[in-house]
C-alpha cells in the first residue's frame, strides 16, 4: 500500500504529465501559434533547402538565423527600406528581412562566388540582388539600411577606416548603419571570439585575410560621428560566449527637408 509521501509524489507526476499533454494538445490545435519571426525563419530555411537541393543548407540557415542574436535585433527595428548587406555571405539575413516584410529591397555583396550563387537561388522571386565583389571597392547608391555584420575585422586598420567612411557616405537621410563587431576589452569573451574567428579563417570557412578586432567605442564610433552619424553601441551576444556588440549609426533628419527623405525615413518620422 503506498505511503502518504509516495502517493503525493504520484499525484505530482500525474499532474505534471497532464499539464504537458494539455500544452501539446493546445499547440497542435493552433492556440499557441509560432511568432512571425520564427515562421519567416522557417520559410527562409526552406528557400535554402530548395536552392541547394538538400537539407544541409536548410539546417544551416535555420540554425544561423535562430541562434544568432543579431537576427531578432535587426528584425525588431521596424521598417528598413532598401538594404545594402556588405559581406552578405549566403544572404540569409537579407532573405529573411524580405520574408518578414520589413525590407523593401535587398542588395548583397560578398567575395565568395559559391555563397553568392546560393543566395541568388534562394532569393528567387524576391526583390533581391546578390553580387560577387570586394566590399572595400563596391559601389552602390545610398540605402536606408546598411549592414556590416561580422565583416570589418577581416581588413587592416587603414582599410577598416576607409570602408567605414565610405559606408557612412552611403547612408541615406534618416537611414542607418548596423555594424556588428566583436569588441575588445571584454575579457574572456574577447579571447574566445578572437580564437573562434581565427580558426574559421584558417580553415577557410570564412574567407577573410586576417582578424583584427578593435575597441568599438574608442576607435570606430569617432569615425562615424565625424561623418555625421549619431551612434549608440549595445551588447549583441545574448546566449553566446562572444564579445559581439551592435553599433547603430543613424543619419539624422533635423537638417533634411521632408521631400528629400527616403520613404523609409518618412515612415519612421511620421
Amino acid at each position: 500500500m503506498p505511503t502518504g509521501m509516495s502517493l503525493l509524489h504520484a499525484c505530482v507526476v500525474a499532474l505534471a504529465l497532464a499539464a504537458v499533454l494539455f500544452l501539446v494538445a493546445r499547440r497542435r490545435a493552433g492556440r499557441f501559434p509560432q511568432s512571425a519571426l520564427r515562421l519567416a525563419i522557417d520559410r527562409t530555411a526552406q528557400r535554402y533547402a530548395r536552392a541547394a537541393d538538400g537539407r544541409g543548407q536548410y539546417y544551416f540557415a535555420r540554425g544561423k538565423l535562430s541562434g544568432d542574436p543579431v537576427t531578432s535585433v535587426v528584425a525588431a527595428l521596424g521598417r528598413l527600406g532598401t538594404v545594402l548587406d556588405l559581406g552578405c555571405g549566403r544572404g540569409q539575413l537579407g532573405v529573411l528581412l524580405l520574408e518578414l516584410g520589413v525590407a523593401d529591397r535587398v542588395r548583397g555583396v560578398d567575395w565568395d562566388p559559391v555563397k553568392v550563387a546560393l543566395a541568388t537561388r534562394a532569393a528567387e522571386g524576391l526583390t533581391a540582388e546578390f553580387a560577387t565583389g570586394d566590399v572595400r571597392s563596391a559601389t552602390a547608391d545610398p540605402a536606408d539600411t546598411l549592414l556590416l555584420i561580422d565583416i570589418l575585422h577581416y581588413f587592416s586598420i587603414a582599410e577598416q577606416d576607409a570602408l567605414l567612411r565610405e559606408v557612412a557616405a552611403r547612408v541615406a537621410p534618416g537611414g542607418r548603419l548596423l555594424l556588428r563587431e566583436a569588441d575588445l576589452g571584454r575579457g574572456l569573451r574577447s579571447l574566445i571570439t578572437r580564437g573562434f574567428e581565427g580558426v574559421g579563417t584558417a580553415l577557410r570557412v570564412n574567407r577573410g585575410e586576417r582578424v583584427i578586432f578593435r575597441d568599438v567605442e574608442r576607435e570606430i564610433v569617432p569615425i562615424l560621428t565625424s561623418a555625421g552619424l549619431e551612434c549608440r553601441v549595445e551588447p549583441c551576444w545574448a546566449g553566446t560566449p562572444f564579445s559581439n556588440v551592435l553599433l547603430v549609426a543613424v543619419r539624422g533628419l533635423a537638417e533634411v527637408a521632408p521631400e528629400e527623405r527616403s520613404p523609409c525615413a518618412r515612415l519612421r518620422s511620421g
